[in-house]
């Protein structure tokens, strides 16, 4: 056979040694590839995580009128929350008993203002005020005077407590809008356009909700019309 000759081995040798040489070219290829290959992956990764550019919205002048455009100062001001609760009527039709549960029991205060409506028709409001808050093992258990005479026959009352906050910075309910999970508004650039701002929100309540990050006093915001101004900012793309 021609592999136990000497020239034979030879030949294999060198075809075997052929053979490394061929690997290894590819190997050094393969490297030199990947080194050309990565900065230019890594720059499209950076590329596609790059901040979007900044942009504004136009609005025209009657654009505006015809959205009834309103704008709102980011300003300091009180939350109202209103707290809700339920209670029976005594038999003199004067006073509303109830219990406050956790954790809105902590806001309940003697004098409060407070709106009552029948359960069964709520056909009319009346006014009222907290005159007692005493511990209950479920929160605090109120009394409620009622201002005026009780025309309703309803025997249970839905009642609604005005409690303030102290003044904090704050925004009309109406200018947020929910995006993915992330609240944001509209605001008025100097140069009359507008631009998105991503917000952090704190207590929120029935008009007027605290920004704790993100605006600056004086900053007005898109209140009647902020979707129009989404959706036109939307469409434009990055």
């Amino acid at each position: 056979m021609w592999a136990s000759t000497p020239g034979a081995r030879i030949s294999w040798t060198a075809r075997i040694i052929t053979a490394i040489k061929r690997i290894l070219c590819l190997l050094g290829v393969t490297v030199a590839l990947v080194a050309a290959v990565t900065p230019l992956a890594l720059g499209a990764q950076r590329e596609r995580t790059r901040p979007a550019p900044r942009r504004t919205t136009p609005v025209t002048a009657s654009q505006a009128s015809e959205l009834t455009l309103t704008l709102t100062e980011v300003a300091v001001r009180p939350i109202q929350v209103w707290v809700r609760t339920a209670g029976a009527i005594n038999d003199a039709r004067t006073v509303v008993e109830a219990v406050v549960s956790p954790p809105d029991a902590v806001r309940i205060r003697a004098g409060q203002r407070v709106r009552a409506f029948s359960s069964e028709t709520r056909s009319r409001m009346y006014q009222a005020t907290v005159t007692q808050v005493r511990p209950h093992r479920d929160g605090v258990s109120i009394a409620v005077a009622m201002a005026g005479r009780v025309l309703d026959e309803s025997l249970h009352f839905v009642l609604e407590i005005v409690t303030e906050d102290e003044p904090v910075l704050s925004i009309p309910n109406e200018a947020i809008i929910e995006s993915g999970g992330t609240p944001l508004v509209y605001v008025r650039e100097p140069a009359g356009d507008f631009a998105p701002r991503d917000i952090t929100l704190g207590v929120r309540g029935e008009l007027f909700t605290e920004v704790r990050e993100g605006l600056e006093p004086g900053q007005q915001v898109v209140t009647i019309g902020s979707f129009f101004i989404d959706a036109e900012y939307t469409l434009k793309g990055p």
